[in-house]
Formats: C-alpha cells, sequence, structure tokens
C-alpha cells in the first residue's frame, strides 16, 4: 500500500498550492502539523542567516519562538487581524479535541498555539505567501537571544 502510495505522490515545487476550499476541509490538526513545520523551518533559517550560532544554541533560539508558550502571545497579538477564513480556521483548530497536552503550557495557551500553527499551514497551503511572511516574522517577536 504505501509503495503504491508513493508512487502515485508527486511533488511539484511550482505549483505547492491548493484551493482554498479544499485547504478548509483539511482536519484542523493536519494544518496545524503542516504549520508547525513551515514555522520551525522559517525561524531556524532566520537564525542561521543572523546569527549563525552553533546547533544547540540555535535549537534553544528555535524553542523560544516554536513553543506554545510563545505561539500563544503571537496568537494574540495577530488576532484582530485575521480575515474571516483566517478566524475561522484558527476557531476550527482551537476547538478541536486534542489528545495530547503541552508538559510546561495551559490548556489555553495549548490551544491557541495549535491555531497559530493551523492559520500557518492554512495560509502555507493556498499559497497566501506575503500574509504568512507578515505572520511568522510577528512570531520572531518572541525570539529570546539570550538562552
Amino acid at each position: 500500500m504505501l509503495k503504491m502510495l508513493l508512487k502515485t505522490f508527486k511533488f511539484d515545487i511550482m505549483k505547492t498550492y491548493m484551493e482554498k476550499e479544499r485547504v478548509k476541509q483539511m482536519q484542523p490538526l493536519v494544518l496545524a502539523m503542516i504549520g508547525d513545520s513551515v514555522q520551525t523551518l522559517f525561524v531556524r533559517e532566520h537564525i542561521a542567516k543572523t546569527f549563525g550560532f552553533k546547533v544547540n544554541k540555535m535549537n534553544k533560539m528555535v524553542s523560544s519562538v516554536v513553543s506554545a508558550g510563545s505561539q500563544f502571545l503571537t496568537f494574540k497579538k495577530i488576532e484582530e487581524e485575521l480575515s474571516e477564513d483566517e478566524a475561522d480556521i484558527a476557531r476550527r483548530a482551537r476547538n478541536t479535541h486534542i489528545h495530547t497536552k503541552a508538559k510546561n503550557f495551559s490548556f489555553n495557551e495549548y490551544i491557541h498555539a495549535t491555531a497559530l500553527e493551523a492559520l500557518f499551514g492554512y495560509l502555507h497551503l493556498t499559497g497566501q505567501i506575503e500574509r504568512l511572511n507578515y505572520f511568522l516574522e510577528k512570531s520572531l517577536e518572541e525570539l529570546k537571544t539570550d538562552v
């Protein structure tokens, strides 16, 4: 089964976006998983280009941005700026039944972090790159360089 799926999977780098309506039908936690990857890559690349620290220091800096607490703060900053579609994606992600819990953060922080990640996933998959970069740059405000 997996071999068959791999044979049919085609990654077209020039066309990585999807129709908005199709993305809206995806499960919010799938969007969040993609959004987490997008944010992590963005922050890692930014830190590598800007600071060029060793891996251990970079990982600590990345964690200062890509953590439930920091994502919660970022979400609260941008919440009023969301379009109707973006707010709907975030609401669905917050209301999704989550089976895990961040060990060092409250449930409220965790569901808002999930909402932010789902928003990043939605914007990435729909090709709304300028909007995605705007919000990703906002998340860098939580970057701690003294870790």
